[in-house]
């Protein structure tokens, strides 16, 4: 039986042109009675998948075959023979028929899904041969490109790309076919029938068979026009944005707790480069006096809470300048985050401008006030004065000529010392609104100072020490000596009332500065002085010190810290100064003292230390005729008394006129004459124009209760003043320095 069934086999093999296994071709596997193993020898390799499967299928029927093979011998004869062959020849190729309808309809299923899926992504799929022609070309792809399958079947994929982009999808196709890429995606214009534009995105890879050999590209394009529509949607925005940011006159930045986004305005009103504020805390351009508020509101209105929106904040500058900007806030919503959206505009000129525009006005107003209050003070000083003349003028008579020690001489000293503090305060007025009559010579600074020494040490408490630190070989400056030693009085007196009872010191400092255009402006604000040569006085006590709310007021008529005084002290200061053209500039913080500086203009050399006035002795007598001219007729019989009383002969009259008429007939006999300033029907000053006319060499004491009527140049400018009020001591001194030349000749 065995022979027989190889026989069979060896007559199949050779009548359907297969192989047993001995040979290349194909190849069955038996044992005894059944095939166990069908396939294709190495002649056949792997070029038919389908004839594989094809016999593995048959392999049953032959089974089957082989089955009844030993029970129908007599069957098998030669006439029988070629019609089983038939048979055999038939089923084989019915199979194979079946397999390979199989085989096409779950290709094309796979393909019908493949597409669907393909056209639900909006994708579509194309096969490209290894030519880069086109060999399947799906309906979805005909309508997008508006041509028919048959104008695109054969035809280069490129063909269809716009000419400037063809150069690229050939280089990428030939990259596929020469194995270089694995895959490919390009981006590319097609243009369409009529005239329109479309973008389409491919995407390409190889196709390989069992054995690796590339059969195809598979190709997947996908349009995306609206795509590529929406992103330049968004680059041109994009780009709008930033040309807009960066020319917009304002800083624009996006923050949260830290800079996310500036503009170039940001950095020009910071001075901060954009590498340095991106990711910095938001705070770091503001100015520390505002950095809790931004600190503050910014969280606030990140966490949805009403703040406000727009507000003047302040900024420092990279370089250090303090900048003003005009501050807007939103919030706004990235990305589901919420951000700050700010912009800044930079307000430094108008701010500046503003405060300037502040300040003149406050310039202005305190003129106002200074020239009020010198109204004020010169209309009330020469009336006031006058009287207190009489009055000082006979109290001083009582104190010379009352018994020493006695009721009537302690009674009538209090009248002068009251009489005193009464013109001192007039004269402080007088200083601060700029009135006051400044005798301005050339002076050394450090010899004023050393000159009231003894006095500033009596003025001051046993427990406070003074120390001197003097600069030696200053400049001189053009000054009145005794308002200068004023100002040196007032402010250690004030310093050792800062002390309040408590052991301290004071030290009074001298020397030399060169003030710029920076100082000027920024230490001496709205003082008005020119950059050049100064020296300075210092005044340093360790007293309680001041806070800048008292600092700003220090200096106002009748302003006071002390539950006592008339607070014109420092008023009186500033006048003075100002009345020298100076500065004053002070500093001071609580309980660490305060430091005083007077800015005096420097003459080109050193002065030399004028020797202390002289006086009359005391046994002195004068000799001869004076004349008192003055409205006042008390006044004029003090001036009398007092004059008659050292051995002079006194004339008297009550108003210009006819003191010139006096003047004329007895000039010849005249040693001095006293002529008030103001007085009806002809003031002092066209009565010693007169008076000089017709005879120069007569001595004119000028006298005035008004110090702001008092001459400061031509004829008059350089004769002697005698301010009222005044005491007989100081009349005879002035007269006796008038006639005391005449007398030594």
């Amino acid at each position: 039986m065995m022979t027989a069934q190889r026989a069979f086999l060896a007559s199949a093999t050779q009548r359907f042109g297969l192989r047993s296994n001995q040979g290349g071709g194909t190849y069955f596997e038996f044992t005894r009675s059944t095939i166990h193993r069908v396939g294709l020898g190495p002649t056949c390799g792997g070029r038919n998948k389908i004839v594989r499967k094809t016999l593995i299928i048959l392999k049953r029927p032959l089974n089957w075959a082989i089955q009844f093979l030993p029970m129908t011998p007599l069957l098998i004869s030669a006439p029988v023979l070629p019609w089983i062959a038939v048979g055999l020849s038939v089923t084989v190729a019915f199979w194979l028929a079946v397999m390979v309808r199989r085989r096409g309809l779950a290709r094309d299923e796979a393909l019908r899904a493949l597409n669907q899926v393909a056209d639900g992504a909006g994708l579509l799929i194309a096969q490209v041969d290894l030519e880069g022609r086109w060999q399947r070309v799906p309906q979805g792809l005909c309508v997008l490109l508006g041509r028919a399958e048959s104008e695109l079947l054969g035809k280069p994929l490129v063909e269809c790309l716009h000419p400037e982009d063809q150069e690229a999808g050939a280089s990428e196709c030939m990259a596929l076919l020469k194995g270089e890429r694995l895959a490919c995606a390009l981006e590319a214009r097609v243009p369409r029938p009529g005239g329109d534009e479309l973008w389409i995105q491919i995407h390409g890879a190889p196709i390989r068979s069992e054995k690796g050999q590339m059969e195809c590209l598979r190709i997947i394009i996908r349009d995306i026009s609206q795509v590529r529509a929406i992103a330049q949607s968004l680059k041109d925005s994009e780009e709008k944005f930033r040309t807009l940011s960066d020319y917009i006159n304002c800083g624009v930045f996006l923050y949260t707790d830290v800079f996310h986004y500036i503009n170039p305005g940001m950095e020009a009103i910071t001075g901060y480069g954009t590498e340095e504020l991106l990711g910095q805390p938001i705070w770091k351009p503001v100015h520390p006096d505002e950095q809790s508020l931004v600190r503050e509101r910014g969280e606030a209105r990140r966490r949805g809470e009403e703040v406000p929106n727009r507000y003047v904040l302040k900024l420092r500058h990279k370089d250090g300048r303090t900048r003003y900007a005009d501050f807007i806030a939103r919030a706004v919503t990235l990305g589901g985050k919420v951000y700050g959206l700010g912009t800044a505009f930079d307000i430094t000129d108008r701010v500046m401008d503003a405060e300037n525009r502040l300040r003149m006005e406050r310039q202005i107003l305190e003129a106002q006030k200074l020239e009020s209050l010198g109204l004020l003070a010169g209309g009330i000083a020469h009336d006031f004065n006058n009287l207190l003349t009489v009055i000082l003028g006979n109290a001083s008579i009582i104190v010379e000529d009352a018994p020493p020690k006695s009721l009537l001489q302690a009674c009538a000293t209090t009248v002068v010392e009251t009489c005193h503090r009464a013109s001192d305060l007039t004269r402080q007025m007088l200083a601060y609104s700029g009135k006051g009559r400044f005798v301005v010579e050339p002076t050394d600074l450090n010899a004023c100072v050393t000159g009231i020494t003894s006095l500033l040490e009596s003025a001051l408490p046993k427990l406070i020490t003074l120390r001197h630190e003097m600069e030696q070989g200053l400049p001189g400056i053009h000054a009145d000596r005794s308002q200068l030693q004023q100002v040196v009085l007032n402010l250690v007196t004030n310093a050792g009332e800062s002390m309040s009872g408590r052991r301290g010191s004071i030290l009074i400092r001298t020397g030399f500065q060169q003030l710029e255009e920076a100082d000027a402006t920024s230490s001496y604000p709205g003082q008005d002085l020119e950059p050049g040569p100064y020296l300075y006085l210092d005044v340093t006590d360790s007293g309680s010190g001041m806070d800048e709310s008292t600092q700003a007021h220090i200096f106002e008529p009748f302003f006071t810290t002390k539950g006592s005084g008339r607070g014109l002290g420092l008023a009186a200061i500033q006048g003075i100064v100002r009345g020298h053209k100076g500065g004053i500039w002070i500093y001071s913080s609580p309980e660490k003292g305060t430091t005083f500086r007077v800015l005096l203009p420097a003459l080109g050399s050193p002065v030399a230390v004028a020797a202390e006035p002289s006086a009359p002795s005391d046994d002195w007598r004068g000799s001869g005729l004076v004349l008192v001219v003055d409205d006042e007729e008390s006044i004029r019989a003090m001036a009398a008394t007092a004059l008659q009383r050292v051995g002079f002969d006194v004339l008297q009259a009550g108003d210009g006129r006819e003191g010139i008429e006096v003047f004329r007939h007895r000039a010849p006999e005249l040693r001095a004459v006293v002529l008030d300033l103001v007085m009806p029907v002809l003031g002092g000053e066209a009565a010693l124009e007169e008076m000089m006319r017709i005879a120069p060499g007569v001595p004119v004491i000028l006298s005035s209760g008004y110090e702001g009527d008092s001459p400061a140049s031509g004829a008059s400018g350089a004769r002697p003043f005698l301010q009222k009020p005044y005491t007989i001591t100081e009349l005879v001194e002035k007269v006796w320095s008038a006639v005391e030349p005449a007398d030594s000749g």
